[in-house]
């Protein structure tokens, strides 16, 4: 709630004023009064030409190509809403539903939800320090509201939330839409969902964030490492278009008012098409078109969610809160055609022209080991500006579990190799399969969504070259305000291989005025506050913890530091544990080898902390070469921790090492590996030995 003056919201004519029960407390400042809605807008992009108030531009819309209308109007609609700069974690569905319906219109806040997981905190901490709020506080609603009953009760209770979210004094969402349509202003698309999926908090919080109508539909019987039938895409398409033509809105070609469709749910990302081992296409390119299989006229692009409570809702915040400003290029491919095409240089330079800080690897700096001794420092800056975002972009070959760059030999990059994020990410990589098993992360696709990845373009198949859009292409449509889903696909072509996980009205725009406001949940819990507390009181931990949801990797590495050396006994496995990412994170890779040490027999195999320690290790490798204990050292945690899924590879690397002293002990490390593997790998294993020996 906003206490201290009356903002009157443009869009739906809704107003937010102060009543003595309610439990979020907004503070304007003194001057609130005097600063109302801005709807006088910049360009929304440079190229647009576009100006004037909300209404006035939104209304000059429609003169612009057909493909940027959607991403145009997405951006628009991102631009004017207030956000307080607050992040509220929440742990369970009462708890996310109470803190949901405390957005006020367009005056909002992003919420996380915790479950408990490492891969949670990381995504809380990733967006936190992306997004750098004032306060980060832990909420629980729970008696505020349920989520419990049949698929209709829970139908009943998502639209009832989504109302108060769209509009605090709407009975009926259909209203707070309706009050935008009499004014000229349709958002460009429809979110669908089904309320027994676990990705559910997802749809609720981008049909408010992004005022689109919500369709609610059973979802397939396919499990989401599972292929979908061509008549289960045919029967969800069909069960779409009616969603759509409800809404009243114009929806049947591109450039009407639907144009985007957000698919929530963990179903296949995936139709099996044929016999065919080949006979594959995206579900995300199928849905959007007519007709059976596709093979009518597009209608809209789509983009689908998928993943837990907790993942869902991070990709959904990445999409409304953050401002995509910064991109990472790594460019694997050659300067001759037709590779050439894809030239990461020249999407850099698009890029920058629109205001971007871009980091680029190209030749002749673009082999596998100028990636990965770039990879021992994560990459994104934090520091940028709040709510920076990045935009990964990048070119390979391989498959799903494996990227080939210049001097990649026998598949030796693996998903293991790819970076951590210190900031949520949009993805686009030219490379086949990184899609096909996105749940699995042993895959491509599956670790970069791991490491933070909030939107991904990429294939479930074989595609060929000829299916992407060049990576030049795609930073001027991205530059030029195309929405995400828009701009990774070429225009009026069938239906094919390159899907779209997340947010298909993904832009590159500005998100949004932050408000110079307090805030205030009674009950809820402060977690600076509460790191302070916990300090003081030597619950290590818990100040770790908290402080990993601030993103204060800083403050956590100091506190490591200082119990490994003046009270090594608090510095215990759980504290460890904490510790590992943020000491990788703030390059203190000595005493993350320290910390690794610490570690318990569960700890030393976390798929994250394992990742740190290799990403670690060229750094390490070098730094110990004229130490002989300390080498000694180095080379046993590694062995002792060569990872599951590219044994082979992590073996070759420590082998190639150790082989400059003693072959046979070299040998000796890929040796050991034979019992363990499967047939297929044997010879690899065998190539392998033959480097090393060579």
């Amino acid at each position: 709630m906003i206490v201290g003056s009356i903002l009157t919201c443009s869009l739906c004519a809704c107003e937010t004023k102060a009543e003595p029960n309610d439990e979020i407390i907004v503070v304007e400042s003194a001057d609130a009064d005097d600063q109302p809605i801005d709807t006088t807008l910049n360009p929304p992009a440079p190229s647009s030409g576009l100006s004037g108030s909300f209404i006035e531009v939104f209304a000059q819309i429609k003169e612009q190509d057909p493909i940027r209308r959607a991403g145009m109007r997405a951006n628009l609609l991102r631009q004017i809403q207030m956000i307080v700069p607050v992040v509220v974690v929440v742990s369970d569905a009462p708890s996310y539903l109470a803190a949901i319906s405390k957005w006020e219109g367009m005056v909002r806040f992003p919420i996380l939800w915790d479950d408990g997981t490492s891969q949670a905190h990381e995504d809380i901490a990733r967006f936190v320090r992306s997004f750098d709020p004032e306060h980060v506080v832990m909420y629980s609603g729970a008696g505020e509201s349920s989520w419990v009953g049949s698929r209709e009760q829970k139908e009943a209770i998502f639209e009832s939330v989504l109302a108060k979210a769209m509009n605090d004094s709407a009975v009926d969402w259909h209203d707070a839409i309706s009050a935008l349509d009499v004014q000229g202003i349709v958002s460009p698309g429809i979110v669908v969902t089904d309320v027994l999926d676990r990705a559910w908090p997802a749809a609720l919080a981008l049909s408010a964030g992004r005022m689109q109508p919500i369709g609610f539909v059973n979802k397939p019987s396919a499990k989401p490492y599972q292929t979908v039938t061509t008549t289960d895409a045919d029967s969800l398409e069909r069960a779409i278009e009616r969603v759509a033509s409800r809404t009243g809105k114009t929806w049947n070609t591109i450039g009407d008012d639907i144009d985007a469709i957000t698919l929530v749910m963990n179903t296949g990302t995936m139709i099996k098409t044929g016999n065919g081992s080949r006979d594959r296409l995206a579900l995300s390119d199928r849905i959007g078109r007519r007709e059976s299989n596709g093979a009518g006229a597009q209608w809209a692009w789509c983009g689908q969610i998928i993943g837990t409570e907790s993942r869902a809702v991070y990709q959904a915040m990445c999409a409304l809160f953050l401002t995509i400003d910064q991109a990472f290029i790594f460019d694997g491919y050659s300067d001759q055609p037709p590779w050439s095409s894809f030239d990461g240089t020249q999407a850099g330079e698009a890029l920058r022209s629109v205001g971007f800080e871009v980091e680029l690897h190209d030749q002749p700096k673009n082999r596998i080991t100028d990636w990965k001794s770039r990879m021992v420092r994560p990459i994104g800056d934090a520091d940028r500006s709040p709510g920076s975002a990045g935009l990964f972009l990048m070119n390979s070959k391989g498959t799903s579990d494996q990227f080939d760059l210049p001097g990649t030999t026998d598949g030796n990059a693996k998903p293991g190799h790819m970076p951590i994020l210190n900031v949520p990410m949009a993805m686009h990589i030219v490379h086949s399969f990184s899609l096909q098993r996105p749940f699995a992360r042993n895959t491509v696709g599956g670790r970069l969504i791991e490491r933070g990845v909030f939107v991904y373009a990429g294939s479930v198949d074989e595609p060929f070259l000829h299916a992407f859009v060049p990576t030049p292409t795609i930073a001027r449509r991205l530059g030029g305000s195309l929405a995400f889903a828009a701009a990774v696909h070429y225009d009026k072509k069938a239906v094919w291989k390159i899907a779209v996980l997340g947010d298909p009205l993904v832009t590159v725009g500005p998100s949004g005025r932050r408000i110079d406001a307090e805030f205030v949940v009674p009950g809820s819990i402060d977690l600076d506050d509460r790191s302070k507390q916990r300090l003081k009181a030597g619950d290590y931990l818990g100040a770790i913890e908290d402080l990993s949801f601030l993103g204060r990797d800083d403050a956590i590495a100091r506190i490591a530091l200082a119990l490994m050396k003046d009270r090594p006994e608090e510095f215990n496995s759980k504290v460890a544990l904490a510790s590992l990412p943020s000491l990788f994170r703030s390059g203190e890779y000595d005493k993350l080898l320290d910390a690794y040490e610490r570690l318990d027999a569960v700890g030393q195999v976390d798929h994250l902390m394992q990742d740190l320690l290799w990403l670690s290790s060229p750094y390490l490798l070098a730094r110990a070469s004229g130490e002989t204990s300390e080498r000694a050292r180095i080379e046993a945690i590694l062995r002792a921790n060569i990872r599951s899924g590219q044994s082979v590879q992590d073996a070759e690397v420590l082998a190639m090492y150790m082989r400059k002293r003693s072959i046979d002990q070299a040998v000796g490390v890929l040796e050991a590996l034979r019992p363990t593997l499967k047939p297929y790998l044997l010879k690899q294993l065998d190539r392998a030995i033959a480097r090393v020996r060579k």
